[in-house]
């Protein structure tokens, strides 16, 4: 078929089904809507024979009824229902997909108004809209200037104003995450990053906030979660495997809210259906700009109304430089600084990168900042290429998916704009009419930062969103596909432990004054790996110039290994040729009946003037060091158990020592002769270990008790 046939083949279906659409919207209940699609020749064509379907149809409530008809009232039954056994199990599951389809798109027309609009999308190769595009005047925030500071400030204090939004459903196919024993596919939120899945990440970082927030106003929030989860790869039961074997990780299990995306059918570009199997749709999550109408749905607007949350952090797991050093707390306090109802995090975008661009477009006499996603840039008339010749950043900046939302404000615009950013994105892939060839085929996905679409303004007017740009490493990285030969290291995880390592170059060379060996560009680095390993808890910080008084001065040698699970930490003139791992289990406060209180009862260590020397990591093996599967000759490895510290001043740890300090314990290492002794006595109780104070130039400030 040529394209010219195809075009005039969809361009009648769809009308044929805009007619039919607003003959249903006509109809009163469910019974006068079966009489027009029984009156179509695609449906009756088929039921006015003597067919299983048929006999099963009669059993079945008239909602289950109807949504099997428009299947076929679209064109798509004869390719659904081609089989001639029909079994049980196989007709609840396809029942159970079809009527989510039609209810999650009830206000354009269910099943029917879904396929339209497949078919609308599949006619559009150029925007028709006549606009023009500018780069956005963000707030320049990659230098911690005083403006920058009272943002982080603000971001800090209206914690309590916040619910925290995870869209988790993604089906990460291109990350090809497997279990090892099972090789069932698993969703991203299992992936393993710095020794902690993704999940695990995110509520790290929020946690440190919260815990900054306890530190300097001497408050305790606990923020909401909302998770939109998926039936792709168990998605849903995996997110909620995790929380319950994390323990909810010291929550309450109430304050966690989950409302799983409806799954969508592929089609190929005449738009036909794609299936599995006979009976068996191929199904996608629809996008993560299912959000805004979930959270309609699913009631959780109203639940966050009742917990007093008033603006919303909206960020993707796989992204884990989202939170480094103060890039978030700065751009969620301009948000209530400026009282804006939508916002962008920005940085620079690599050339070739799957990220939108956030542009200013103006439409007429109005105007509003936006987002346009990698694969619309053709049909917008945006060339990809680098906007200075030999560059590698392209013209306008980089949609992060870093969000701030004002929950009134989304709320209305998804009224508005109930399915943000439509497009489709093919992608060849089998199915079971495409024999064993792979053939292209796409789904129809909406993005959540499209629903920034909503707030145009008159030229004349200040725009009622806003964008923070900050440094590019410390803004994004993601975990978006697996590593391959061919591939580079852009958007997968090696990719982004090179950004973490970036960062964590800057923050103990610039921030802690430590010597350190020199750093690999990226080939050797991913040759060879890094030239020292280096982790920490987000709560040590999360500000770099909060770490750069708790770590001060000291050096770490080629292949030494420092990891930093504690936020009460002293550490200042370490000399470290080896391994070192500080590991505490109250890390922030401690549990009562299972939840996290913020408090001074942590895992505690004081480092002064100390040598660590040990067998430390084994170059000679191989690593998965974005991972953090090493192997080890010897380490020094300490373990604070409860409220306990460990103190060492003006010594040299030599060999492999691994010491555990039990609760309301204090153990002092001490040299006696040219032994090595470890005394363990009973903690005396003493104020915080850090004392968090906001310093005349606005900057956060500690001052360290006395041990």
């Amino acid at each position: 078929m040529s394209i010219r046939q195809l075009e005039t083949q969809i361009e009648r279906q769809k009308e044929r089904l805009r007619f039919l659409l607003v003959t249903l919207k006509r109809s009163r209940s469910i019974d006068e809507k079966l009489d027009i699609l029984n009156a179509l020749p695609e449906v009756d064509g088929y039921f006015s024979f003597p067919s299983p379907l048929k006999t099963l149809l009669s059993e079945r409530a008239l909602e289950e009824e109807y949504v099997v008809k428009a299947v076929f009232a679209i064109g798509q039954g004869g390719r659904l229902f081609e089989s001639v056994e029909i079994e049980n199990e196989l007709l609840e599951s396809l029942l159970e997909d079809l009527l989510a389809l039609e209810t999650y798109y009830s206000d354009i027309g269910g099943i029917i108004g879904y396929h339209h609009l497949v078919l609308t999308l599949l006619q559009e190769t150029k925007s028709r809209d006549l606009v023009e595009l500018h780069p956005p005047e963000g707030i320049d925030i990659r230098e911690e200037t005083l403006e920058v500071r009272e943002a982080i400030l603000k971001g800090l204090l209206e914690q309590g104003t916040m619910v925290e939004l995870y869209p988790v459903g993604g089906a990460a196919d291109r990350l090809q995450l497997k279990d090892e024993k099972s090789q069932e596919k698993l969703p991203a939120a299992r992936l393993v990053f710095l020794g902690k899945p993704l999940l695990e990440g995110v509520i790290n970082d929020l946690q440190a906030r919260e815990y900054l927030h306890y530190k300097l106003f001497g408050k305790e929030v606990i923020t909401p979660i909302g998770m939109m989860t998926s039936h792709a790869h168990r998605n849903h039961e995996h997110i909620e495997e995790i929380c319950e074997q994390n323990g909810w990780f010291g929550r309450p299990k109430e304050s966690f809210r989950f409302f799983p995306q409806p799954s969508v059918p592929t089609f190929t570009r005449e738009g036909n259906w794609c299936l599995q199997k006979p009976l068996k749709l191929l199904l996608k999550p629809g996008g993560h700009g299912m959000l805004w109408k979930l959270l309609k749905q699913s009631g959780t607007f109203e639940w966050l109304k009742e917990k007093g949350s008033k603006k919303a952090l909206v960020r993707q797991i796989n992204n884990p430089m989202a939170a480094i050093d103060y890039g978030l707390l700065a751009f969620l306090g301009f948000g209530h600084l400026n009282e804006k109802c939508f916002g962008f995090a920005s940085c620079s975008r690599l050339v070739n990168a799957h990220e939108g661009m956030n542009v200013v477009k103006e439409k007429g006499e109005d105007h509003l900042l936006t987002n346009i996603e990698y694969c619309d840039f053709e049909k917008c008339g945006i060339e990809d290429k680098p906007y200075e010749e030999g560059g590698k950043y392209s013209r306008f900046p980089s949609n992060t998916n870093i969000l701030f939302a004002d929950l009134e404000a989304v709320e209305k615009g998804s009224e508005m704009l109930p399915n943000p950013g439509l497009l489709v994105n093919f992608r060849k892939e089998t199915h079971l009419h495409s024999s064993t060839q792979k053939e292209e085929i796409a789904r129809l996905e909406t993005t959540m930062q499209n629903i920034a679409d909503a707030f145009s303004v008159p030229k004349e007017k200040e725009l009622p969103t806003y964008l923070t740009f900050n440094k590019r490493r410390k803004t994004i990285s993601t975990t978006k596909r697996k590593s391959s030969a061919k591939g580079g290291m852009l958007e997968t995880p090696e990719g982004c432990y090179y950004d973490y390592m970036l960062n964590a170059k800057e923050l103990l060379e610039t921030h802690c004054q430590m010597d350190l060996p020199p750093f690999p560009d990226e080939e050797a680095f991913a040759q060879k790996g890094p030239s020292f390993l280096f982790s920490y808890h987000p709560a040590l910080g999360p500000l770099f110039s909060l770490i750069g008084q708790k770590i001060q001065g000291g050096k770490l040698e080629d292949g030494a290994e420092l990891q930093l699970e504690i936020a009460d930490l002293y550490l200042k003139n370490l000399h470290l040729n080896g391994s070192l791992l500080i590991h505490a289990t109250n890390v922030m406060g401690h549990q009562e009946e299972g939840i996290l209180r913020y408090s001074d009862k942590t895992g505690q260590c004081f480092l002064k003037n100390v040598r660590v020397e040990n067998g430390g990591i084994d170059w000679e093996e191989d690593h998965l060091f974005w991972k953090h599967e090493v192997k080890r000759r010897s380490s020094l490895t300490i373990t604070l158990r409860g409220h306990s510290q460990f103190i060492a001043e003006d010594i040299t740890l030599r060999g492999d020592y691994s010491l555990e300090v039990p609760d309301q314990m204090r153990m002092i290492a001490k040299e006696e002769g040219e032994k090595v002794v470890f005394i363990t006595e009973p903690l005396e109780k003493r104020g915080p270990f850090w004392s968090y104070k906001i310093g005349s130039d606005r900057s956060i400030q500690i001052t360290p008790a006395q041990l």
